[in-house]
């Protein structure tokens, strides 16, 4: 076999990257350039592509092998880093060994480790502090990427049946896997032509590309960074859902203070700055046909269920709108109120008097 395994992590690192004075910065000490898909595709539209870094090649023992180790980097605009671990596949190793090795390398806290501080790299790159990145949350998948297998040359379809590619997709050494579960990987199988494959679940793929093209693993690797932004938005919407209901429920709120005006602009502001990056996210890449990798495109995202995340960010964003409602509303009450009293005072410094004559 002629191979490679990917492993992926991608973490948030805080604010939008300006990503041209970000290229003439790496520049100087690394490889940098704008990325862009090998395939030319009218299916999908790129905006702001992103910065693509060569970090290192090394070596990285794992369960005895020496494997040659490549690091590269994406930096997208809306603030993440998607970082690629690339190893190649030993050449004679058999199929239970492979699947022990992507099993290793998936659980590998290392690994995990060496990802961690080539991501503070970068980000200290980025004049940024450490802290900036949300460690706690992050996406993390595998991909096996092939040139050629041997008996599938002619027929990629071939892999199923002389490979136990349902073990390797899961990552599982020893379960014998039900049908029920090898029909759902089944369906997110996808070929362009007769010698090449795609196999995509949510935590790994498979890939057999004889024309070393890795558009599709790209692709695989933007839907991830998809994800981890609704993952964080969804964090980060519930973290000032919750500032905002306890802010409501502890102050006690006079007629002469403001507290509800400030929670108003506060509410509006969320809304609108996460609007605006989740939106930005989404018009990253945009499918406009019904072509090969838009097809990939749309599979990936509906395996790691992109959608349920997305729906549970607008049903926040959503609650968010309607809490800015109840403050405005509260603060116009408050305001009624106090003009009342400030007329009826009026009224009184107009009437007293007359009570004297």
């Amino acid at each position: 076999m002629n191979g490679r395994i990917h492993i992926y992590r991608v973490f948030d690192i805080g604010k939008d990257v300006n990503l041209e004075g970000v290229q003439r910065t790496f520049e100087m000490s690394s490889s940098a350039q704008r990325f862009r898909l090998n395939r030319t595709s009218k299916a999908m539209i790129i905006n702001q592509p992103p910065l693509s870094l060569a970090i290192e090649n090394s070596k990285y023992n794992a369960l005895g092998h020496p494997l040659d180790l490549e690091v590269t980097a994406k930096i997208w605009h809306f603030g993440a880093v998607s970082l690629t671990l690339s190893f190649v596949i030993p050449k004679g190793l058999s199929w239970d060994k492979l699947i022990a090795l992507g099993n290793f390398l998936e659980n590998d806290s290392n690994l995990h480790d060496l990802a961690k501080k080539r991501i503070e790299q970068i980000v200290a790159g980025l004049g940024r502090p450490v802290s900036s990145v949300t460690w706690e949350t992050y996406e993390d998948y595998a991909c096996y990427f092939f040139q050629s297998l041997e008996g599938c040359e002619k027929n990629a379809m071939e892999v199923f049946n002389r490979y136990d590619v349902f073990r390797l997709i899961l990552s599982e050494n020893n379960e014998t896997l039900s049908d029920q579960i090898k029909k759902t990987i089944l369906e997110s199988t996808f070929q362009y032509s007769q010698d090449d494959l795609a196999v995509i679940d949510w935590n790994s793929a498979l890939i057999i590309e004889p024309s070393g093209s890795t558009d599709i693993v790209d692709v695989i690797e933007f839907s991830l960074c998809q994800l981890l932004e609704m993952r964080y938005y969804d964090d980060l919407l519930d973290e000032r859902l919750t500032y905002l209901y306890s802010s409501l429920e502890k102050k006690r709120f006079s007629i002469f203070q403001n507290h509800y005006s400030r929670l108003s602009r506060e509410a509006a502001q969320i809304y609108l700055d996460i609007s605006d990056t989740v939106e930005s996210v989404e018009n990253t890449m945009k499918v406009v046909g019904d072509f090969y990798l838009a097809k990939i495109f749309r599979a990936a995202s509906q395996r790691l269920r992109f959608k349920d995340w997305r729906d549970s960010v607008d049903q926040k964003l959503s609650n968010l709108a309607q809490v800015s409602r109840l403050f405005v509303g509260e603060a116009n009450e408050k305001r009624n109120q106090l003009l009342e009293i400030i007329i009826i005072f009026l009224i009184a410094i107009e009437v007293v008097p007359l009570f004297f004559k």
